[in-house]
């Protein structure tokens, strides 16, 4: 007994009793409930002095319901319990056993946030000196820069130069006499840095960007696309009238008729910029004067357009020029003898040969001097309908003849015309359909449209 008592008086007057488990003396952790904490004191078992845990602040609390407590560790020993972490727990920790004694100073950081900072500001043009937001905060409190146009913007430690077009005060960037050239993305930086005693060497550091996208609130104003406001349609055809206009916030579109009262007949789609009005135009009252008004909470515009009478566009003619397993290459003959609106473009419609018409997928073209025009997304050996109509000014044409076709099974191999031997015999199958396919579809034709039938052939 006497000789161990003699052991352990020797391990304490060399030191060698206590231990910290981690030992780190200085221990770096983020605040947070997400984020707990123990660390382990290990003295001398079996005799009488206990390991005793202290803080700056007294002693801590032993029952173990308790945020920071201190219980028994299953490796013998006391340890620190931190169910999780607060701010206020930095500082130094000391465990004690008898005369020997070892500690470790616990740094505690809030991490970065960018708390309620709107991705989205919005600004009145003109605005003399206008403040864009960076709630960013964190402990230790972060550096704050702005990155603007692949400029940097960092806090000076003399007071903000009003001659000066972006000056930061505290988190936040000033813009000074805020022009339509201001719009866009600006960047928000915060640097969050742990130093040693001396201020010399980072022990902790940490970085976080929040985008802001700044908006300039203006009043209504017409976009160019608006064109000179004239607008065409047929008698049993839908007329489209459109206008646009850019704003901030966004404007509210409404249109009236001729005689200033809203629009009840017809259908409005409103976009963020843009409105369109379709009339079904049944009759020649339908022509005329219509108005549309853009607003919003800094103004409002009215513009008036006109619906006039036009010509129903001619139906045109088409072909299939090449056949892949993924597309089909068109030839498009436009119809002749346009006198007063010309052919702008066309609306191709294809669809898988068992599906009905109404769930064709529709394709979009402006005329293209060559006549040759491609349909893509289509799938290999599938038999397809296609048919097409001239669209002008006033609006779409009747649909064309029908073809009747079936894709190959290669991605880049032509059919009509001579095919490459690669193509194999689908290339020769996929030719004999189509033709078949194309005189299946002009004795039909032959019965129901005689006058489009006459422009056909292969």
């Amino acid at each position: 007994m006497i000789s161990r008592i003699f052991l352990v008086l020797g391990l304490i007057k060399y030191g060698l009793t206590l231990e910290l488990q981690p030992s780190e003396q200085l221990v770096i952790k983020e605040a947070g409930e997400e984020n707990s904490f123990f660390i382990s004191c290990r003295g001398i078992s079996g005799i009488e002095m206990e390991v005793v845990w202290r803080t700056e602040k007294g002693r801590i609390s032993v029952a173990t319901g308790d945020r920071v407590h201190l219980e028994p560790s299953i490796g013998g020993g006391i340890d620190l319990v931190f169910r999780w972490l607060k701010e206020e727990d930095q500082g130094r920790y000391t465990c004690s056993q008898g005369g020997d004694v070892k500690h470790f100073d616990l740094v505690v950081v809030q991490p970065l946030d960018f708390n309620d900072t709107p991705k989205v500001q919005m600004v009145q043009l003109g605005d003399p000196n206008y403040r864009l937001r960076c709630s960013a905060s964190g402990f230790p409190f972060p550096t704050i820069t702005w990155k603007v146009k692949g400029r940097s913007i960092r806090n000076s430690l003399e007071a903000p130069d009003d001659s000066v077009k972006y000056a930061m005060d505290g988190t936040d960037l000033l813009i000074r006499d805020v022009t339509k050239d201001d719009e866009g993305r600006y960047l928000c930086k915060a640097v969050q840095t742990v130093y040693d005693k001396d201020g010399t060497s980072v022990l902790y550091s940490d970085f976080k960007d929040f985008l802001i996208d700044l908006k300039i609130e203006q009043s209504p104003e017409w976009l160019e696309m608006n064109g000179d406001g004239q607008f065409y349609g047929f008698v049993t055809g839908v007329a489209n009238l459109t206008c646009q206009a850019e704003a901030q916030p966004p404007p509210t579109f409404r249109w009236l008729d001729a005689q200033n009262n809203p629009v009840n007949e017809g259908t409005i789609i409103n976009s963020e910029f843009k409105s369109t009005l379709l009339l079904e135009v049944t009759h020649h009252n339908v022509f005329g004067a219509y108005t549309c008004i853009a607003e919003n909470v800094h103004g409002r515009l009215e513009k008036v357009v006109m619906l006039t009478e036009g010509a129903k566009p001619g139906t045109p003619q088409i072909r299939p020029s090449k056949i892949f397993g993924n597309s089909v290459e068109l030839i498009i003959k436009k119809p002749t003898a346009e006198l007063f609106l010309q052919i702008e473009g066309f609306q191709v419609e294809i669809k898988i040969t068992s599906k009905p018409w109404e769930e064709a997928t529709m394709h979009n073209y402006d005329l293209d001097e060559s006549g040759t025009y491609n349909i893509p997304g289509l799938t290999q050996q599938t038999f397809y309908h296609v048919r097409a109509r001239s669209r002008n000014k006033a609006g779409l044409s009747d649909p064309s003849n029908i073809i009747y076709l079936q894709t190959n099974g290669e991605f880049s191999s032509p059919v009509v015309g001579s095919p490459p031997k690669s193509a194999g015999r689908s290339a020769h199958n996929a030719q004999i359909v189509l033709l078949i396919g194309s005189l299946l579809t002009t004795a039909v034709m032959a019965r129901s449209q005689p006058t489009v039938l006459a422009g056909w052939a292969l």
